[in-house]
């Protein structure tokens, strides 16, 4: 089996420090959030500029010197494995955590009577010779940076990082055939990433032209490419600008009691949903019609939680919640004789299970899991967490990274969210009243990865695990580079960051790292002292209306051909960027639905050229704009995109 390429594995490395530079440096000083979604720009903008287009000019002049499709993959997947990390990825909410008690504690929020006793020293940076004075309001000149201060919780945080990854990547190794080969999961966001390439789809078929060389992708690029400039020039008020920027936003109301319907045209997610099949689609936005159908039904006939609610949406929203625990459930039990053919094939067993396409073994996957969550457990128990208390929040953690998963593996959603993070489900449920000081702050420092959609759902590990089709090379060492380049892009951005704190002042960075989000994570903290929250009666009526809807959905989707619902629409129903996303994925599927209509599957892939080249078209012309704003409105950038 031919091994990695080293020009491959460099390349890979030096775009995972690209990325990591880039997504920090482009939030922290310019504003632009780049790596908030599942297949992000702060990828995709330095993988078309540095690695695609240029592998396609060298290549037209010999194919010996340049990346096969293969070796671009590797890059790909080192370069997706790395954009896991920088800003609101992972380092936003990890530095906020380790840094903000020590700064924000003051007389008013009386935080160092009410936690400080529970709150673990190893775990957050000290004010000794001003470490985190210095972070937030930077240090003077000829003032050296404390590093040294840095290193107990950096170390003790990083090797939690480590073994969550670690943790995902045991799950995906034990569910990857389950998914790929059995329930045949699409990974929509993985067929993009092959069409980016700049390759031919097949490079045995000679007379195949490549994505970039398709008539189609041509005029998607020509005609976005207009749309870009015509908007860059509505900077300066020259032309009204055409309502593609994230600012650009409608509202439509049925009635004052009925949640609007959010109309704003994301190109960049649009081009996404229309590789998603349109079942799926159809299921999105109808279940979203639904929810707001009866949101207003409940809020017309004054039906609420007296004590309010502790998940966003509210009772439709702790509905929906209901539904995903059972959606994950259900999955795992559909999965249940891969799983035990799985722990056979780990210990030793006989089975006709083969591990060769994994990447990694069975056995390392099955004791791999079991070793992470010791040491996990042992980790948040020195936090401060209960076993009881730990209990609830690891199952409700890891449905929730599953669900995730899961939901993008299928439906290829660029960004989603949940409206409530474990940690905070886990004191709803439990009541925090029945939860002692201790355990609530280590719940509330949960922040720095619980409530972390994008780092630790193992959807870049699983997309990782697909990509291992078409690359013929070793897969366990495919990993092992993947794991180098998060470890790389991990120390970059903290590093970056930490630098970039001292030099400008944290609190004067465009990125969150201040007020907001500090006073927030630990604010949470003495709200649940102070004030007993727990789900109401009628919320855990509704959370168990989700659990008999998703079963009846489910069993409808199984048993009836005709049944047009796909559950997993009712999974992230309640969730914001989705919620947000209304509009585009009702037209993917209309344009979808027409095209099939009209010329069936067939003219239907004739046309995914088209979205790759406006997709491409748009992602370029962010470029140009960044460069306009860099040197004409560094004060006020103009942002593209809005989840």
């Amino acid at each position: 089996m031919p091994k990695l390429s080293r020009r491959a594995l460099v390349v890979g490395l030096l775009l995972s420090i690209i990325v990591a530079l880039w997504g920090e440096y482009a939030a922290n000083h310019l504003g632009y959030e780049l790596a908030a979604t599942q297949l992000p720009s702060v990828l995709l903008i330095p993988f078309l500029l540095f690695i695609a287009l240029p592998n396609i000019l060298i290549t037209s002049v010999s194919s010996r010197f340049g990346l096969n499709r293969s070796e671009l993959i590797v890059v790909f997947a080192m370069g997706l494995v790395a954009s896991m990390v920088p800003d609101q990825a992972l380092t936003k909410y990890l530095l906020v955590v380790i840094t903000a008690p020590h700064y924000f504690a003051n007389q008013e929020n009386r935080w160092e009577a009410q936690f400080f006793d529970h709150l673990p020293n190893w775990l957050v940076l000290q004010n000794q010779g001003d470490a985190v004075r210095l972070f937030y309001e930077g240090v003077q000149p000829g003032q050296s940076i404390p590093w040294m201060a840095w290193l107990p919780p950096i170390f003790w945080w990083f090797s939690l990082i480590a073994v969550l990854m670690f943790i995902g990547a045991c799950l995906v190794v034990i569910l990857r055939k389950q998914w790929m080969e059995y329930e045949r999961l699409r990974f929509p966001l993985g067929e993009v990433a092959l069409h980016l390439l700049g390759t031919k789809e097949d490079p045995r078929k000679p007379g195949e032209a490549g994505m970039f060389q398709s008539p189609m992708f041509k005029i998607g690029c020509f005609f976005m490419s207009i749309v870009m400039i015509w908007n860059i020039l509505s900077f300066w008020s020259v032309v009204p600008p055409i309502p593609i920027m994230g600012s650009d936003s409608t509202s439509l109301f049925i009635d004052p009691a009925f949640p609007p319907f959010v109309i704003r045209l994301n190109v960049f997610v649009l081009c996404l949903l229309f590789f998603v099949n349109t079942e799926i689609l159809f299921s999105l936005w109808t279940f979203q019609v639904l929810y707001n159908i009866q949101a207003g039904v409940l809020n017309t006939l004054g039906i609420s939680s007296i004590s309010g609610t502790i998940v966003a949406g509210g009772l439709v929203g702790i509905q929906a919640i209901g539904g995903l625990i059972i959606f994950v459930l259900w999955g795992l039990w559909m999965a249940r004789q891969h799983i035990i053919k799985v722990v056979h094939t780990a210990l030793g067993h006989p089975s006709d299970l083969d591990d060769g396409d994994e990447l990694f073994s069975y056995r390392t996957a099955l004791f791999g899991l079991l070793f992470g969550l010791v040491y996990m457990i042992w980790w948040l128990h020195k936090g401060g967490l209960s076993f009881p208390v730990m209990a609830l929040f690891l199952f409700l953690l890891f449905i929730f990274y599953l669900a995730l998963a899961r939901v993008v593996a299928e439906t290829g959603l660029v960004s989603v969210d949940l409206p409530i993070n474990s940690h905070q489900f886990s004191v709803g449920i439990i009541g925090s009243a029945n939860i002692n000081p201790g355990d609530l702050t280590a719940l509330g420092m949960a922040n720095g990865f619980a409530r972390n959609w994008r780092t630790f759902t193992m959807i870049g590990t699983s997309h990782v695990a697909w990509f291992r089709t078409f690359v013929g090379t070793q897969k366990q060492v495919l990993f092992q580079w993947c794991a180098i380049a998060f470890a790389l892009s991990l120390v970059t951005s903290v590093s970056y960051l930490i630098y970039a704190g001292y030099t400008f002042g944290a609190q004067n960075l465009r990125t969150d790292l201040g007020r907001g989000r500090g006073e927030a994570f630990y604010g949470l903290i003495t709200t649940w002292i102070n004030n007993a929250t727990q789900i109401s009666e009628m919320e855990a009526l509704f959370l168990l209306s989700g659990v008999v809807i998703m079963m009846l959905v489910t069993a409808a989707n199984y048993l009836f051909y005709w049944w047009p619902l796909h559950p997993i629409g009712m999974v992230v129903v309640m969730s914001a960027p989705v919620i947000n996303s209304f509009f585009p994925i009702v037209l993917a599927w209309l344009i979808q639905w027409i095209l099939l209509r009209i010329g069936g599957g067939a003219l239907y892939r004739k046309a995914q050229p088209l979205f790759i080249g406006i997709l491409v078209a748009y992602l370029l012309g962010q470029v140009v704009a960044l460069v306009v704003d860099l040197v004409w409105f560094p004060d006020s950038p103009h942002v593209w995109e809005m989840y």
